[in-house]
């Protein structure tokens, strides 16, 4: 949820982590725990995390950035985040209660170490949570049964998952005819069932799941400027949020992001995933 962008502005509600479901993944070394593997240097020495040797992840279903499957998280961000795992020799739990909205203030809270599903970096977001350096880039689009675009929304019935950075805007712009969903499935088996005209993702999410799970007549149109949605003015960067309050760990993680695009491991992940390779390379740092 280009998922602040995707906030957040991703207009957050305050989701709470209890039942928390963990999923373990070694993380270094081939081992069941990674901390205890005393062959494994880490690339950053001193670094604290709420539990010791571990990296507490918030996350959701959001392919094909992020993936939930039994003990497994895969897509591009949970395969990333595993590659970060190894090189500080910290094995990975993921926090998946709640949902997207969840997410943010989970970071915010201190309840995990960094939060993954998509989220962009936003002006509003930099003053509740760290930004990592971006990912990469996550252009923004309308998914229509009739190639809508997003000069076409007014008086149209749209739908978005909650924490998406548009969200207000676009309550704003088309009242009651703007829904807010809590989840994938909800909002595609409504586009589906014509309970609404369109909806407003990520491209590469939605072109993900239409391999998968298409619905007939679909398109996915990128968003273009509108005055009613300044958050389509750009491209949104993706990023890792994690606590202010842990300033060495988001500078750790910008560090390993740095390196694994350099030794060309995001390219294999996007590659993996299907994405062009070239939004990869998103540039300096900006915020929408």
């Amino acid at each position: 949820m280009s998922r602040t962008p995707r906030v957040l502005v991703r207009v957050l509600s305050a989701g709470t982590a209890a039942g928390l479901l963990a999923i373990s993944l070694a993380a270094c070394g081939g081992t069941d725990n990674a901390s205890s593997n005393s062959s494994c240097k880490p690339a950053h020495d001193g670094l604290k995390t709420l539990t010791q040797g571990q990296l507490t992840v918030a996350s959701y279903d959001y392919a094909p950035a992020t993936i939930l499957n039994g003990d497994q998280v895969t897509g591009m961000e949970g395969d990333l985040i595993g590659e970060i795992a190894k090189l500080e020799c910290l094995q990975v739990t993921v926090s998946s209660s709640g949902g997207a909205g969840a997410v943010i203030p989970s970071v915010q809270s201190k309840r995990v170490d960094i939060g993954s599903g998509n989220w962009l970096r936003t002006k509003a977001r930099s003053s509740i949570v760290y930004m990592s350096t971006p990912l990469w880039s996550d252009p923004q689009a309308i998914v229509s049964k009739t190639g809508l675009t997003s000069d076409d929304l007014a008086g149209k019935k749209v739908g978005s998952v909650a924490g998406n950075l548009w969200n207000d805007s676009m309550q704003k712009w088309l009242g009651d005819n703007f829904k807010i969903y809590q989840d994938d499935e909800s909002i595609y088996a409504d586009l589906k069932a014509g309970r609404i005209d369109a909806l407003v993702a990520s491209a590469a999410s939605a072109k993900y799941r239409f391999k998968s799970a298409p619905i007939d007549g679909a398109q996915v149109v990128n968003v273009k400027p509108n005055p009613n949605v300044p958050q389509f003015a750009s491209v949104g960067q993706v990023m890792l949020p994690s606590s202010l309050d842990n300033q060495a760990l988001g500078k750790a993680i910008d560090d390993d992001i740095t390196k694994l695009r350099a030794d060309g491991t995001i390219k294999k992940i996007l590659d993996k995933y299907g994405m062009d390779p070239s939004v990869g390379e998103p540039g300096a740092p900006s915020e929408l």
